[in-house]
C-alpha cells in the first residue's frame, strides 16, 4: 500500500525496482495530490490506508468491479504476450511499431 513498504518488500523479493523518479513527472497534477496524501498520513497515520479500503468496499458494494468484468474480454497480444482488451495486438506494441515507423507518437502540447 505504500511506497516505502511496496519497495522494501520488491528489495527483500529480489524484484527490480526503479528508483529514479519520472522525468515527465515535474508539474504533474497526481505530485501534488501525492504530497497532500503524504501529509494527511503523516497527521493522521492510516488515513491512505482507511482511503483505498473504503473506495475499495463502495466500488464491490455497487457491483462496478462486477460488472467491468462482465464487459471485458482479455486476450494475450501477439507480439508481448501481455493481456489486453484489444484484438491482436496491445496498444503498447502498437504505439512501438508506430515509433518504429517513424511515425512517432500523437502528443498533445500545452501552449506556455
Amino acid at each position: 500500500m505504500y511506497e516505502r513498504e511496496t519497495a522494501a518488500y520488491a528489495l527483500l523479493r529480489g524484484i527490480d525496482y526503479i528508483y529514479d523518479e519520472c522525468p515527465h513527472a515535474l508539474g504533474s497534477r497526481t505530485i501534488y495530490y501525492k504530497e497532500l496524501l503524504n501529509r494527511l498520513e503523516q497527521e493522521r497515520p492510516g488515513t491512505k490506508l482507511q482511503f483505498y479500503l473504503s473506495f475499495l468496499q463502495a466500488k464491490r458494494r455497487d457491483g462496478l468491479f462486477s460488472q467491468i468484468e462482465a464487459q471485458v474480454t482479455l486476450n494475450n497480444c501477439e507480439s508481448c504476450g501481455q493481456p489486453t482488451s484489444a484484438p491482436g495486438r496491445c496498444s503498447f506494441c502498437r504505439l512501438w511499431d508506430r515509433i518504429k515507423e517513424g511515425k512517432g507518437a500523437v502528443v498533445a502540447s500545452r501552449a506556455p
